[in-house]
């Protein structure tokens, strides 16, 4: 498809000016088929009479063409609607349909394996809500929405703004519905959307809003249970934010929108649609209730930073998604119940850096000559590193001034579009200083510096180092924590504030030499660290014992970070974060502790590996037979990596602890397939109780966890099917997927998909026909670590880079390259 570039979108946004839409969308050829039909008027004025553009409509047919009153012949190419001859002031009215309605992308028909019911959804960003209706697509020419709905009965249909129905009566007598919408403010044509089907609805109204959650109808049990919980942090966000930024959430309807075969969340202006994975079918850890309530957070402010003031250009993506994910921890902080947000904040961030740490890497602002090269921007250095160095600048010039200049810039630019000059002048303003030199230096070059400490008598010296192909020092707003200790436990002596400038900083300390010097405590700073040889020795003895939650992150993180630099053996940090799990009181550190346990003992150790995951699991084991493992959410973690790890023998036991769980059932069934008997008497075993399971699991997906089972078999009829399924037909839906193929993929089975890892890359050109969610999807998800050799990441960056493989893609297999080069270099150590 066609991408348009940053100077097309230039010259039709000095041309043209839209006022409205008017938008009829019928789905009733979407309750038994495929067919969308659309019927869009756009009322837009033109600056120069006479003058030509284009309009963007990918359609299998086009119905209709009227220009001004006038029928046109159309000039169509299946992407693009020429208009010559245009107006000073111009009606155009659009008719199309189209058949594309099973792409997970544009808008999306899926139907429900438990009961066969039809769910309609749609995702636009970056540019595909001219799949759905005839538009100009890009972020600055903003304009007033009105849409109109026709849907099958008992169909209900959500939208930006409220909306009332009426029954009408099909052309063949069917019973339907006709949906009328309120006009929307000013918004860009991607953050307009429509989700239909026989939805569950919960319904809170306040004092402010009228907020509602929906899921399709087999998911209502879950629902209920967990609505009160998503409602709750959806009031306290609204209105933390309403108050911060000095401007309300400005319309009473706040829906969101619980959608099968969706993957991730999009911030639809009033009606942000998620993945419904997001609604839990087992009882959750800690940090998946903490994530659900980030993702609702980020997504809400998104209708500040993206809705009401948006993006000129994608160049600026992070103004939406830095600032989002930096808004959504904060807000965690201050107005939930997630008062550790900032301690799992250092989790989100180590995606940062490795984002930062690959070839890929690129500055948090950087030129985007068109939208396909947008696209591959939406990754953790825009996100992740871009909210951390928005964190650093809130400490840097005070909280206060920083928020200060957040509300003059939506004051000044609401229901418009800014960029980031705009925003750097607010808050510069704000805090009497300017900041060209901050953003030069932080968002418009690439790499992460490293701090290494020294220690001496009296203090410490920081030495910078940057990457030679990034070779930027910056200026770092950091604390440096002093502890000694004591008892067996690390106290703190002091706390250092410290702006470090240039190679050398000299930061003073009293009383002496340390036991512990954390540089980037309590982590303000995006910056990679380097402990003293006294440091790591206390560290990795009793680095657990640190008082505060975020300084025990950080250090979890610092040591993980030297298995990257392949300067430390995986099996060293795994046993200092099992160490750390039984000492780790606060939920959410404890279960990264257990992420770097697991995922260190499986993807990142060589020789040994089967020895060290039977250590990670016999630990997990006895944790779980203690007074510890009480509280449902940490007794979830444990028993989840019990399951991953568990050897053979050890898995009746774990299974014992588990009980009558599901979802721990379907992941002892898949590591039991992955590890036990292959025979045919054992495949038999195996599918009676995936029969058994099935009929005792009431998530209407559990059907994926079956081909998970099926995927970790150690058989070539097995890997065969589970390719075909994941790959060929993708029939997978996106949330499933990473768990299909992380049973495809498991370590130990390299002899058995030998051949897949070159089938991955023949794949490659494909994807990017996709939509920028499922080409993402599969290009992470498939990407293959085992069954290769030390020429694979090699091989794979190269074909990444070869005719047919779109940027997102590219930018997805050259990243996880590189995460396989350092995984392959640490398994040799």
């Amino acid at each position: 498809m066609a991408s348009l570039t940053q100077d097309e979108a230039a010259a039709r946004s000095a041309l043209v000016s839209v006022d409205r839409y008017d938008v009829h969308l019928d789905l009733t050829g979407l309750q038994a088929g495929r067919t969308l039909r659309s019927d869009t008027t756009i009322t837009f004025t033109s600056r120069d009479p006479g003058a030509e553009t284009f309009v963007d409509v990918v359609a299998d047919r086009l119905l209709g063409v009227e220009l001004n009153g006038e029928q046109v012949e159309p000039a169509f190419d299946g992407e693009r609607l020429r208009l010559t001859g245009l107006a000073e002031q111009n009606v155009l009215r659009v008719r199309a349909s189209t058949d594309r309605t099973e792409q997970r992308t544009g808008l999306h028909r899926t139907v429900d394996p438990a009961d066969g019911e039809v769910y309609v959804w749609t995702t636009f960003e970056p540019d595909d809500a001219r799949r759905v209706f005839a538009c100009f697509d890009q972020p600055d020419l903003k304009a007033v929405f009105a849409f109109r709905v026709t849907a099958p009965e008992p169909w209900l249909v959500v939208h930006n703004t409220p909306g009332e129905a009426v029954a009408v009566e099909g052309a063949d007598g069917s019973a339907l519905g006709e949906w009328t919408f309120e006009e929307t403010p000013r918004l860009s044509t991607y953050v307009t959307a429509v989700c239909a089907g026989p939805f569950h609805e919960v319904r809170r109204r306040t004092a402010d809003h009228d907020l509602s959650v929906l899921s399709r109808r087999s998911l209502r049990g879950f629902l209920d249970d967990q609505a009160e919980e998503v409602l709750d942090v959806t009031e306290q966000g609204l209105a933390w934010f309403a108050e911060h930024f000095g401007q309300p959430f400005p319309q009473r309807h706040y829906a969101q929108v619980f959608c099968p075969d969706y993957q991730g969340a999009m911030e639809n202006f009033g009606c942000v649609v998620w993945t419904d994975s997001m609604v839990f079918r087992t009882p959750p850890t800690a940090e998946a209730e903490l994530t659900r309530a980030m993702v609702l957070l980020h997504e809400m402010a998104h209708m500040w930073f993206g809705d009401m003031v948006t993006m000129r250009w994608w160049d600026d993506l992070w103004l939406n998604e830095s600032f989002a994910d930096w808004a959504a921890y904060w807000a965690l902080a201050g107005a939930t119940r997630f008062t550790s947000s900032w301690a799992y904040f250092v989790n989100r961030k180590e995606q940062g850096y490795v984002a930062d740490a690959a070839p890929t890497t690129h500055p948090i602002r950087r030129p985007v000559p068109d939208v396909d090269a947008a696209k591959a921007s939406f990754d953790m250095v825009t996100y992740a590193k871009g909210a951390s160095v928005l964190k650093q600048l809130a400490a840097l010039v005070g909280e206060e001034a920083f928020v200060g200049g957040l509300r003059t810039y939506f004051a000044e630019h609401l229901w418009s579009n800014a960029t980031l000059d705009d925003l750097l002048d607010h808050v510069g303003r704000a805090a009497g200083r300017d900041l060209t030199g901050w953003a030069e230096d932080w968002l418009l070059t690439s790499g992460t510096d490293v701090l290494t400490s020294e220690p001496g008598d009296d203090g410490l010296t920081v030495r910078q180092s940057a990457p030679s192909e990034y070779p930027t020092l910056r200026t770092h707003r950091v604390d440096v924590g002093v502890y000694d200790l004591a008892d067996g436990a690390l106290r703190q002596r002091e706390r250092v504030e410290a702006v470090v400038e240039g190679a050398e900083h000299r930061v003073p300390v009293t009383g002496g030499p340390a036991d512990l010097l954390l540089v980037n405590d309590h982590d303000l700073g995006f910056v990679r660290v380097r402990l003293d040889e006294r440091s790591l020795r206390t560290a990795t003895a009793v680095g657990f014992t640190l008082p505060d939650p975020v300084s025990r992150s950080v250090l979890r993180l610092v040591l993980w970070q030297q298995v990257e630099d392949g300067v430390a053996p995986p099996a060293d940090v795994v046993r200092y974060a099992l160490r750390a799990v039984a000492a780790e009181p606060e939920p959410t550190v404890q279960d990264a502790l257990l992420r770097t346990a697991v995922e260190g003992s499986v993807w990142w150790t060589g020789a040994g590996r089967d020895e060290l995951q039977r250590e990670v699991a016999t630990t997990v084991r006895d944790l779980l037979r203690g007074d510890g493992a009480r509280d449902p959410a940490v007794r979830t973690s444990l028993l989840r990596a019990a399951a991953r790890t568990a050897g053979p023998d050890q898995l009746p036991e774990v299974a014992s602890l588990a009980g009558d769980v599901p979802d721990l059932r379907w992941r002892l069934l898949t590591r039991a397939a992955a590890v036990g008997a292959s025979d045919d008497e054992g495949v038999a075993e195996a599918e009676r109780a995936i029969a058994a399971l099935l009929a005792d699991d009431p998530d209407p997906d559990a059907v994926w966890r079956a081909t998970a089972v099926r995927a970790a078999r150690p058989t070539a009829e097995a890997k065969a099917e589970a390719w075909a399924a994941l790959a060929e037909r993708r029939e997978v839906p996106q949330p499933a997927l990473p768990a299909v193929a992380q049973a495809f993929w498991t370590p130990g089975q390299d002899e058995l998909v030998r051949d897949y890892p070159q089938r991955y890359l023949d794949l490659l050109p494909e994807w990017g026909s996709l939509g920028m969610l499922q080409s993402m999807v599969l290009a992470l998800g498939l990407f293959p670590r085992v069954g290769v050799g030390a020429d694979f990441p090699d091989r794979a960056s190269t074909a990444a880079v070869g005719a047919g493989v779109s940027p997102i893609v590219s930018t997805a297999v050259r990243g996880e390259a590189d995460r396989l080069q350092r995984m392959l270099r640490a398994r040799d150590l």
